[in-house]
């Protein structure tokens, strides 16, 4: 849908919506949103927002997801947020869970440099390594260190040699290679995990107990993790430019995929901490995204070019393929405000 200029902006600036968390055309520049309080009457909307309300409120695919904060943004920041229900705003803290991964796998390869990066990490943070948890508890006990949740009374994490090399989806690698570089660091109080994550990111994240299982057992809000995309989609990591870099099949189905969560349709990869979202033209399969889709419907995501983020935030811990459904929703929205046309 093109535009029609500046006359439709200031006809769709004339209506005052609930729901609303900015006013602008998708190409708007940053607005920090301090003092902001997010979901509630802020400014008119132009036709690319209403048509991302409408469709967060009534697309078929997001309609069961509950209540949920969503925002997209560009280089410069934050361009347009919406809250469907009530009680989820930018900024409200909650579990992440396996977009606790991206953060890792971020803070661990601008720790080391990525060309300082040994083939076995490389395999850890792809899910190739053979390392494999046992149990999916977080490690929430209080004192609890990153060596502690790797070993029996925990994740129990095993070396199986007959999945190296093969994409097994699991935290174990993960926890393997926390256990060898930070596993002494405990979620919270001095020399906690995310006082080793936050600098190497400049973010905010909050500690709590189940920090030291890394690959799942982080805690933030949108507004935190919109710092980590903003960074990553402006070239202030090393990661930045290697989103599609060491990737492997991560399909059902594909070779050398042993197991995997990923249950929409076609082809996708994971690469260092992170999926690999695509989808096929013809008969060649193009990269449109990255992203890491937790549990509980928490999902962070860049397009292929690096110039646009977003975040659907949500919480649900009773449910399946949460993640998968936020991204199906989130991605719904996204195309309804980049159209200016609500989705079905």
């Amino acid at each position: 849908m093109k535009r029609s200029g500046t006359t439709q902006f200031i006809w769709a600036c004339a209506l005052w919506t609930l729901g609303t968390a900015g006013c602008g055309s998708p190409e708007d520049t940053f607005d920090s949103g301090d003092g902001v309080t997010w979901g509630t009457s802020q400014a008119a909307l132009t036709v690319y927002e209403q048509a991302a309300l409408d469709t967060a409120n009534n697309a078929a695919g997001c309609k069961s997801l509950g209540n949920f904060y969503w925002e997209i943004g560009n280089g410069s920041g934050l361009l347009y947020g919406l809250t469907k229900g009530s009680g989820v705003t930018a900024t409200t803290v909650m579990p992440i869970a396996s977009a606790s991964k991206w953060l890792y796998a971020g803070a661990y390869v601008q720790s080391k440099g990525y060309a300082n990066l040994t083939a076995d990490e490389k395999k850890r943070l792809n899910f190739t390594s053979g390392y494999i948890d046992e149990n999916t508890t977080l490690c929430d006990a209080a004192g609890t260190t990153v060596s502690a949740c790797y070993g029996p009374s925990f994740k129990d994490v095993t070396y199986r040699p007959l999945q190296n090399g093969r994409f097994f989806y699991n935290g174990g690698h993960m926890q393997k290679l926390a256990l060898d570089d930070i596993g002494a660091r405990k979620g919270t109080g001095l020399l906690s995990v995310m006082d080793w994550l936050n600098p190497l990111l400049g973010t905010t994240f909050p500690e709590s107990d189940s920090d030291v299982a890394v690959a799942g057992g982080f805690s933030g809000s949108a507004a935190q993790y919109r710092v980590f995309l903003l960074k990553m989609i402006n070239s202030q990591y090393a990661l930045s430019s290697k989103l599609s870099v060491d990737s492997v099949p991560a399909w059902s189905g594909g070779p050398n995929v042993a197991y995997t969560p990923w249950s929409a349709a076609g082809e996708a990869y994971y690469g260092l901490g992170h999926w690999i979202e695509g989808e096929t033209v013809g008969s060649s399969w193009t990269v449109t995204g990255h992203s890491s889709a937790g549990a509980f419907g928490f999902y962070p995501w860049v397009n292929a070019a690096r110039t646009r983020y977003m975040v659907l935030a949500r919480s649900r811990q009773l449910g399946t393929e949460e993640g998968e459904k936020s991204r199906a929703c989130a991605q719904t929205v996204r195309k309804a405000y980049e159209m200016g046309v609500a989705q079905p």
